[in-house]
């Protein structure tokens, strides 16, 4: 089994010389009708209100359309559906390695009738008949269930429209999954895109279900813990049966109808001596038949440890398979008398095997925290560069201690993970653990920097954080979209190295990794990371008594709970970053305390206290002006403008809200003008200036729809419904208004609410 990524550093995302197979055709396809429209770039962009650099990229494959973008394009262009049926593939194509279903295993003996088991109990799937079924097969660790699960998934997936997968990590690293976090790996799986995600888990699985309504897909869900994991990911439909793999026999789920547990045991000796002559060869384990006999009995016929053992046998052909069963009984005597003797022996016997180099990454391997990890992270770990990380990868692979499982990603299986950790916390490990873990936790701060530094590069809080440690390579990134994708790959990481690094002493780490990601935030809005991980960065602050790491953490975990409506929490958050900052402000000046005063300002106009607001929000603006700090300024302004238009002061509001959009546009901010540009535009409809309020709102989606955020275009689309309403113009306003909803309709119960009352009202 050889290493299938490529060896650059750039995370997967696509560069001018790798594009999307469905991407491509989906730029193909736009040409084609754009060309037969008798339309250039230009005229095309002008239509939709989308740049034509972005129309560019979108013909010749180098960025994946939008669900918005597909649909406006084919609506203009008469496309019939072509172009969304196509996006929606491109979109599928570039998260299929978050979802999709691994490899089977190469060599697989046995499981005749645990196979018959799983067809018989879904066939009821393939006639739309019956109830729901759920399928759990149970065992022990190293018994075989995620192999027999992917051998029938793959035997049977030409059934489906589609297989789902999602490793729920009941017995891995760190905590297991949450319903909300596999309920994203599969809405990623069927295509969705992370802005089209749902923040909160009801609606999340309310749009999984809807997604899965009349079409027939496998869902397989590997490693569960417990019942509660696993109900509220299920679809509960008949032709979407759900197969589950767990340790533990799950009784809240069989009591359903339609529920059917397989429970698998270790092999026959007969067979698992099948499996062994399978991978060391059939003519030598004819010849040492006796000794074959042993190592299975060693193993207990537990399919994992026959595996690994027969690995370590392959690797030493000049050796007799009597010497090496006998290496191995010793090392069954060495590893103690848990439970998993049989599969620590053969891991054991595995890893005193390895090269020093791999021996060595494969214990670092075990203190990355997070779900799956990338060859650059691994590098990372080891401190050294890729291409030499990449043949000791090769030499673990081949020892099947970890999986492959996307071009760029690799995992392990929990036990083998929690063997690898182990090894790491020996005490004669100390240093090289310590190292690693510094290294690992600067790899992503360093990256995540460079990343936020790509995705607004204008915006004048980037901070150049030095030369990385030794032996440390950040990613490095091209363009907007290859910053962005990575982002989206590692965002379950984040939280676990955060951590990781505050459980390390790593104190200014782990309250920085979150706060860097801070403007990837507001753009993507994945609410649990975003929160979770600042969580982290505050306990890390205040153990390191950094003052303005905490105003840094307080403002940004104070905005994320402003934006879901905690108006409690976010005043509470701001009041504290504000106190720190007047207490400190004469010898520790801060852009922070720009941030909480605009901040408290924003809390104050929610309750309708538009007075305060105004003066929290000139005191912030104030401040901006006095450090400098532009992006601070622009963005006090916008809040201050709305204020004044609360309070009907026209000429403030008007031109705090022009002075900020003169700087977004400035600095090319595309994000930023469509933040400017639809409170202009609701302040010009407030004092009834009509056409320059539909000016603003359409330029507004326009630069929303340029940067990918949904929810701004939805916002931009509301303010636009609302101005030709009150043009007149109410079949176009209510087109506006249900273009929105479609937009927000997973993510936003409250923006909903407000658009659905507009559209009652419009009859």
């Amino acid at each position: 089994m050889g290493l299938t990524s490529s060896s650059r550093r750039d995370g997967g995302a696509m560069n001018d010389d790798e594009v999307s197979v469905a991407a491509r055709q989906f730029g193909d396809a736009l040409r084609t009708h754009r060309r037969d429209a008798g339309l250039s770039l230009d005229h095309l962009a002008a239509r939709i209100h989308i740049h034509k650099s972005t129309l560019s990229r979108l013909e010749s494959g180098k960025r994946t359309p939008s669900q918005t973008i597909a649909k406006l394009c084919d609506q203009e262009l008469g496309a019939s559906g072509v172009l969304i049926t196509l996006a929606a593939a491109a979109r599928a194509e570039m998260y299929a390695h978050l979802s999709q279903l691994p490899a089977a295993p190469a060599r697989f003996v046995g499981r005749d009738a645990q196979l018959a088991e799983l067809d018989e109990a879904t066939a009821a799937s393939l006639d739309d008949a019956g109830s729901a079924s759920v399928v759990l097969v149970a065992g022990p660790p190293g018994v075989g269930k995620t192999a027999l699960a992917l051998r029938w998934a793959h035997r049977v997936h030409e059934r489906y429209e589609g297989v789902l997968f999602a490793n729920l990590r009941g017995y891995g690293a760190g905590v297991p999954a949450q319903p909300s976090e596999i309920l994203q790996d599969l809405l990623r799986g069927l295509g969705v895109t992370p802005d089209r995600i749902p923040a909160e888990e009801a609606m999340r699985g309310t749009l999984f279900r809807s997604l899965l309504h009349g079409r027939r897909y496998l869902i397989v869900l590997d490693n569960a813990v417990d019942s509660q994991q696993v109900r509220p990911v299920l679809p509960g439909m008949p032709t979407c049966p759900v197969l589950v793999t767990s340790r533990k026999r799950l009784g809240g789920l069989m009591v359903d109808p339609g529920a059917t547990p397989v429970a698998l045991a270790p092999l026959a000796e007969q067979e698992a001596a099948k499996l062994l002559a399978t991978l060391i060869g059939p003519g030598r384990a004819r010849g040492a038949q006796d000794a074959v006999d042993r190592v299975v009995k060693l193993c207990a016929s537990l399919p994992l440890a026959v595996r690994i053992a027969g690995e370590r046998i392959a690797r030493y052909p000049h050796r007799t398979v009597d010497e090496l069963a006998e290496e191995f009984g010793l090392e069954m005597l060495a590893v103690g008398d848990d439970d998993t003797i049989n599969v620590r022996a053969a891991f054991s016997w595995s890893y005193r095997a390895l090269s020093p180099p791999a021996a060595r990454l494969f214990r670092l391997l075990g203190l990355h925290p997070g779900p799956r990890i990338s060859f650059a992270a691994a590098a990372a770990l080891a401190g050294l560069p890729l291409g030499t990380v990449r043949g000791q990868l090769e030499e673990l692979l081949e020892a099947h201690l970890i999986q492959q499982t996307s071009r760029d990603y690799f995992q392990f299986h929990d036990l083998l993970r929690s063997y690898a950790a182990e090894e790491a916390a020996a005490a004669k490990w100390d240093d090289e653990r310590a190292q690693a873990v510094h290294r690992l936790a600067a790899w992503y701060l360093h990256s995540v920097n460079s990343a936020c530094a790509v995705l607004t590069p204008n915006r004048g809080h980037h901070d150049y954080l030095g030369e990385p440690p030794e032996g440390v390579e950040p990613m490095t990134f091209t363009d907007f979209n290859d910053a962005y994708q990575w982002c989206v790959a590692e965002l379950g990481s984040i939280t676990p190295v955060a951590q990781l690094a505050l459980d390390s002493g790593l104190h200014e780490i782990a309250w920085r990794l979150p706060v860097e990601l801070f403007d990837f935030h507001l753009i993507n809005r994945p609410w649990e990371t975003w929160i979770s991980s600042h969580d982290v960065a505050l306990a890390a602050a205040e153990a390191s008594g950094h003052d303005e790491g905490i105003v840094w953490v307080c403002t940004n975990l104070a905005e994320a709970h402003r934006r879901r409506h905690d108006m409690e929490r976010t005043h509470a958050l701001y009041t504290r970053a504000l106190e720190i900052c007047e207490r400190t402000e004469r010898t520790d000046p801060t852009i922070y305390h720009v941030w909480a005063l605009v901040g408290l300002g924003n809390v104050a106009h929610e309750r309708e206290q538009y007075a305060d607001a105004a003066r929290y929000l000139e005191r912030g603006v104030a401040r901006a002006v006095e450090l400098g700090y532009r992006f601070g300024e622009a963005t006090g302004r916008v809040h201050l403008g709305r204020a004044y238009r609360s309070l009907n002061e026209r000429e403030k509001a008007m031109d705090n809200g022009r002075r900020a959009l003169e700087f977004y546009t400035e600095a090319g901010d595309e994000q930023g003008r469509g933040y400017a540009l639809v409170p202009l535009a609701r302040a010009c409809l407030h004092f009834d200036d009509l056409e320059q309020a539909l000016a603003y709102a359409e330029d507004a989606v326009s630069s929303y729809r340029t940067c990918g955020d949904t929810w701004g275009v939805a916002d931009a689309l509301d303010v636009r419904g609302c101005v030709l309403a009150e043009l007149g113009r109410t079949e176009e306003a209510v087109t506006s208004w249900r273009s929105a909803e479609e937009l927000v309709a997973d993510l936003d119960d409250r923006k909903v609410a407000v658009i659905r009352s507009r559209l009652t009202a419009a009859g």
